[in-house]
């Protein structure tokens, strides 16, 4: 038998090089190096006792038995809060795993639940190499036998920690090692790396799934607020939209429902985190950028896997309660900075209108920018801040000048960047920005050394700015600082960073394997460092936000003002239009990415058609308390401005921004403290009533910090609102009527409204 599984291996591992993933994944290709934790971590104590080794930290201990192998960690009250499965004896065990094409869910999977697992095979991730999905895989599948670790057979005190040498079922002979360790933030460190790694495609770990355990965190995710139940992928995905008109069809089609996306699938998001709070007492950190996966409970009620491409993974556990694993979950990812007052809006955009026969060039695209200032003027707007994308094709006077016009109405001025130089109708570059970086070598390269060149969403032909090569960053700098400096801007839209393909070559030495995922955060950590600069030396506030994110110690969060959600549909769907929202905004909040910047009205239009009244108003109302208030939206159909419908529209647009502006204060306060706490300003109702069961699920309201409860309409035609009140005295916020929770109640809920409630006897705003 062992000799029939040995052929069999040797077969899988000669076939692995020439597959995706695995032709990708060499002994030099490992993760981004990670920052090792503060220096002031605590020692740990550790007991090296025959049948059970134990170590101590200080939020905690971690309890390993030797044989059978099995880790368990237990919070400060010595409650275990976290354990592996037990370790099975069974001698061979296949492996299937498939991310279907078009995110759909119809075909069984086959993994193993065991402790240190891993599997010897191939993994094949074919990816889009243009239109709007660039950097998306078409599928995922792997294929092997599985194998795991069994018993401890070696165990050894360090300065750090432990070091394990553990034994495996594999007839081949491999082992693994591991480490266990203290680490920041009152977590424990497990690392393992299975050798010899020929041939080990994906690596594992399993865990017991407690009973009404919920999961909250994983970044910009739609599909829900507690993801138990749920298989998650972290591989930042571009462009997934609900199917608009198609929607009947596809969501049954694709065995999704109402949050099927196109082409990914309900779990694809541009911002990931590989974070999450658990109910069951822990916090969870997988610290690895190459593609991973997580299943909690889809296939077994019993268990929860995370997996990861490769032969080795490192994760954190943090012992404690929700809030104590935000907490820590949130610093070690880094939290988003506190902004200037104005930068939370009212804030409207001027986008470049694209692929349309009425697609602007610099004559049109100036007017309507003048235009738009004489409508704030002679309308009265509270507008706090304005965006003009096209400035690129604009004569650099002209938007020196414009610049100057915003700031004489005490409105600031962003303007717009992208992580890629391209030759596209998108009217945000100038050409010879293009030719001069390829010249001079500051893009991304492909295998044969040349410029690695892509299909960009636009129709034209971009390539990727390396920012591991310091000649592309000093390049990058001056491009950062004519905006701000020369120009005199404000801050900007830094989007993209989601297209990174597989099989690129960075100056560093490293591949799109490690760098698809760690990609944003280097980008955004470049800005941000010199943001930072020009900051220190002018002594102004500069606040960017972006698109595509991922974790890290630290990642994306740790150097963004603000996130917006990727092109939102401009429709009312759960998958990716106005109902999409507050999932989304709660997630990515719970694990340190809370500056939420929704874009009023949708941008993705082009199979849905511009927003109506109705839509344009629901959304501005669902943005009055989130954390930020800007309209940017109908890339292909014309922006849509508060003016550009009906003079009710108008003032309800001016109702919703005006709220905006009295709960400002608020927002301000909640997102200072959560510099310290990591608690984000708008969070979801599980975090304030983690023991209700109805919180855990409510993915249409969120708090805004632990007083005010929100309850928008996402809804067409609505006209009043059901809303899940938890235990407590609550008013409405329109009518003064109180009503006592847990309880469901109904209130009106007229297009001019928006129902949100404060605990009885505050007043937040």
């Amino acid at each position: 038998m062992h000799t029939h599984i040995a052929l069999i291996h040797r077969a899988l591992g000669i076939g692995l090089l020439t597959f995706g993933l695995s032709a990708c994944l060499s002994q030099g290709d490992s993760a981004p190096a990670a920052a090792s934790g503060p220096s002031n971590v605590t020692p740990s104590e550790i007991d090296l006792g025959e049948e059970r080794i134990v170590l101590a930290g200080d939020g905690g201990k971690v309890v390993i038995t030797r044989s059978p192998l099995r880790i368990q960690f237990l919070n400060a009250d010595d409650t275990v809060v976290l354990e592996q499965v037990a370790a099975d004896t069974t001698p061979l065990s296949p492996s299937f795993m498939l991310k279907e094409p078009l995110g759909s869910a119809h075909l069984p999977q086959q993994t193993v639940s065991t402790p240190f697992g891993y599997t010897v095979g191939v993994d094949v991730a074919p990816q889009f190499r243009a239109t709007p999905w660039v950097g998306n895989t078409i599928t995922q599948a792997t294929l092997g036998l599985a194998y795991h670790g069994t018993r401890i057979t070696q165990a050894k005190a360090t300065g750090k920690g432990l070091e394990l040498l553990i034994a495996t079922n594999d007839p081949m002979g491999r082992v693994i090692q591991g480490t266990v360790r203290a680490a920041e933030q009152g977590s424990f460190e497990v690392s393992m790396n299975v050798t010899p790694a020929l041939g080990v495609v994906t690596v594992s770990d399993n865990f017991v799934l407690k009973a009404n355990e919920s999961f909250h965190g994983f970044g910009g995710r739609h599909n829900a607020v507690n993801q138990r139940g749920n298989a998650l992928t972290n591989f930042i995905q571009a462009q997934n939209v609900g199917a608009g008109p198609l929607a009947p069809a596809a969501n049954v089609a694709s065995g999704r429902g109402e949050t099927y996306m196109f082409p990914s699938g309900p779990d694809a998001a541009y911002y990931i985190s590989t974070a999450f709070a658990s109910t069951g007492g822990y916090g969870f950190f997988l610290d690895s950028t190459k593609p991973s996966r997580y299943d909690l409970g889809s296939k077994n009620n019993n268990t929860w896997q995370v997996s990861v491409s490769g032969a080795e993974m490192t994760y954190l556990v943090i012992p404690g309660g929700v809030k104590n694993s935000v907490k820590g979950l949130s610093a070690i990812q880094g939290r988003h900075r506190v902004p200037h007052t104005d930068d939370l809006g009212p804030t409207l955009s001027r986008a470049v209108r694209v692929l349309s026969a009425q697609a602007d060039d610099a004559q049109s695209y100036e007017a309507k920018i003048r235009d738009d200032l004489s409508r704030i003027d002679t309308l009265g707007l509270p507008v706090k801040g304005y965006v003009f994308e096209g400035w690129e094709i604009l004569p650099r006077d002209t938007s020196k000048a414009i610049i100057k016009a915003l700031h004489d109405r005490n409105i600031r001025a962003y303007l717009y960047i992208r992580n890629y130089v391209g030759i596209d109708p998108a009217n945000t570059e100038r050409t010879e920005t293009f030719t001069e970086a390829l010249q001079e070598g500051y893009v991304v390269r492909d295998a044969v050394g040349g410029p690695y060149l892509f299909g960009t969403p636009f129709g034209g032909l971009g390539a990727a700015i390396d920012f591991t090569n310091p000649a592309a960053v000093a390049w990058w700098e001056k491009r950062i600082r004519e905006m701000i400096v020369d120009l005199g801007a404000d801050g900007f839209m830094q989007d993209f960073g989601e297209h990174i393909a597989l099989d690129m070559r960075f100056f560093d030495g490293s591949t799109g394997v490690t760098m698809h995922n760690h990609y944003p955060t280097v980008f955004h950590q470049t800005t941000r460092r010199i943001v930072d600069a020009i900051e220190r030396s002018t002594g102004r506030r500069v606040f960017f936000w972006t698109r595509a994110g991922y974790s890290g110690r630290q990642g994306s969060s740790a150097f963004e003002s603000s996130n917006f959600p990727g092109d939102e549909t401009s429709d009312w769907s759960r998958a990716s239009g106005l109902a999409s929202l507050t999932t989304d905004m709660l997630s990515r909040a719970s694990t340190g990415a809370y500056g939420f910047n929704t874009d009023i009205g949708g941008y993705f239009d082009y199979h849905v058609g511009a927003p109506d009244a109705e839509l344009f108003t629901r959304w501005s109302f669902w943005a009055a308390l989130s954390p930020v208030f800007r309209v940017h939206n109908s890339s292909s159909n014309g922006v849509r401005m508060p003016w550009s419908y009906d003079a009710a529209t108008l003032e309800n647009w001016r109702k919703a921004a005006n709220l905006h502006l009295k709960a400002a204060p608020l927002i301000m306060k909640l997102w200072a403290e959560a510099q310290t706490t990591g608690i984000p300003p708008t969070r979801g109702l599980w975090l304030e009533f983690p023991d209700d069961p109805r919180a855990r699920q409510e993915d249409q309201q969120w708090m805004l910090g632990p007083d005010v409860l929100v309850a928008p309409v996402v809804t067409q035609g609505a006209t009043q609102r059901k809303v899940y009140l938890p235990k407590g005295c609550w008013t409405h916020a329109d009518t003064g009527t109180q009503f006592n929770g847990p309880a469901d109640v109904t209130v009106p809920a007229p297009i001019a409204s928006l129902p949100y409630f404060f605990k009885c006897g505050t007043q937040p705003f």
